[in-house]
């Protein structure tokens, strides 16, 4: 049950990393990077502090729960792309 709920949750931090992409010509190199190592490191923050969540708005929970993250989830989220503005 645990690997099943892991390997949901990368598939959604996966998937939302993919709105981060520059230009419609794919993730660039730096944002592959930080897509990965977010997955890495935030699977049990995502799977507690958002569940439920997938894609863009796990990112955004993982964001607005950066005072909770442990440190190697901080990190690796601090090497993301600054969030685009919410709509209004």
């Amino acid at each position: 049950m645990m690997k099943l709920t892991a390997l949901i949750v990368l598939a959604a931090l996966s998937a939302g990393g993919a709105a981060y992409a520059q230009g419609g010509g794919g993730l660039s190199p730096e944002v592959h990077a930080a897509r990965d190592a977010v997955m890495k490191a935030c699977t049990a923050e995502a799977h507690s502090l958002c569940a439920g969540k997938e894609k863009r708005a796990m990112m955004i929970c993982l964001r607005d729960n950066a005072a909770k993250l442990s440190a190697p989830c901080a990190e690796a989220m601090s090497k993301m792309p600054p969030r685009p503005p919410r709509p209004q």
